[in-house]
């Protein structure tokens, strides 16, 4: 058996997808599926902390990185529509899953281990063709499958650590999922100088599929999520998600999980509109003594609406 350390699938928001290319056990279900980030378990338990004890080797994350170290400024004394907020944003998500197929990309994965001393050490990259397909199941759940060249598992990933799952964060926002989310609106803020609501959520504790989750070595953990969403006015599409760990998972000394997803429009075949995707991710992980800075850049994004794939035909030999 390969040691923890040379083993390791990170999948992210995946509760509802189904992902081929993981080395992760399936169960055939209608029920969602989790999508997961790997890391091997010991049996010790402890007490959970959302927030970490920080140390002089901690310095390689920036304190107020963490959600709740400080919230970004809003307008003063305008009142937020929570519930429409969230209903137009849902909105959007379906127009998402509905008209979308398909879509590539060319993916750099970019990774900086962090040494004892809490340094960033020389960067290590990769680049995949990038593919991922969506389908909705006649249950109303979300498969999102992924796949790169060379496929995803975690020898092709530097440190023999996959990262993957991204498109499927934002899709805590469909209609089926708000409901494992404790959801509270923090005002008007901005996001490129555009006026955007600022909405933070929390995975709640009785909800039996977590959007993250670390398979390793067969054993699954899901982690509770709390994060910030920024949702633009108008538009209500999703520009921005940054999540934190809400408490930490001591089987496998996971200390710290914060990502930032940044989206933006990619106009849609034949001018009829624009659908958001994910351009970046940056990714600071600590667990069972790994630590490590990684960014996530998806560049020549294109997709393919159903109504074209569905006319076309055979493929030639």
């Amino acid at each position: 058996m390969k040691s923890v350390a040379h083993n390791c699938v990170l999948f992210f928001a995946v509760m509802f997808l189904y992902h081929a290319n993981a080395a992760i056990p399936r169960q055939a279900s209608e029920a969602p599926i989790p999508r997961k980030q790997t890391i091997a378990a010991r049996a010790d338990r402890g007490r959970t902390s959302s927030r970490p004890t920080r140390t002089k080797r901690d310095v390689w994350f920036p304190e107020d990185k963490d959600i709740d170290q400080a919230m970004p400024p809003v307008a003063a004394g305008v009142a937020c529509p929570l519930d429409r907020v969230l209903s137009e944003a849902a909105k959007r998500i379906e127009e998402l899953v509905h008209n979308v197929d398909r879509f590539t990309a060319t993916e750099v994965v970019e990774h900086q281990s962090v040494d004892r001393s809490g340094r960033l050490g020389p960067p290590q990259t990769r680049q995949f063709n990038y593919l991922v397909t969506m389908a909705q199941r006649p249950s109303g759940y979300v498969n999102v499958d992924e796949y790169r060249n060379g496929g995803s598992e975690p020898e092709q990933f530097p440190e023999k650590i996959a990262t993957v799952g991204t498109p499927s964060l934002v899709l805590i926002f469909h209609r089926n999922h708000i409901k494992d989310f404790q959801m509270t609106c923090e005002g008007l803020g901005e996001w490129h100088d555009q006026p955007a609501w600022q909405v933070r959520f929390e995975e709640r504790r009785e909800s039996r599929n977590r959007i993250s989750v670390v398979d390793l070595a067969g054993s699954s953990f899901g982690l509770r999520l709390r994060g910030r969403a920024w949702i633009l006015d108008g538009s209500y599409q999703v520009a921005r998600l940054e999540s934190d760990l809400a408490e930490e998972l001591p089987q496998i000394r996971l200390r710290l999980q914060h990502q930032e997803i940044e989206y933006r429009p990619v106009p849609l075949p034949d001018a009829k509109g624009l659908i958001w995707l994910p351009s970046s991710v940056e990714l600071y992980m600590d667990f069972l003594g790994h630590r490590f800075y990684r960014q996530h850049r998806f560049t020549n994004l294109k997709f393919f609406l159903v109504k074209v794939q569905q006319t076309l035909g055979d493929p030639r030999e």
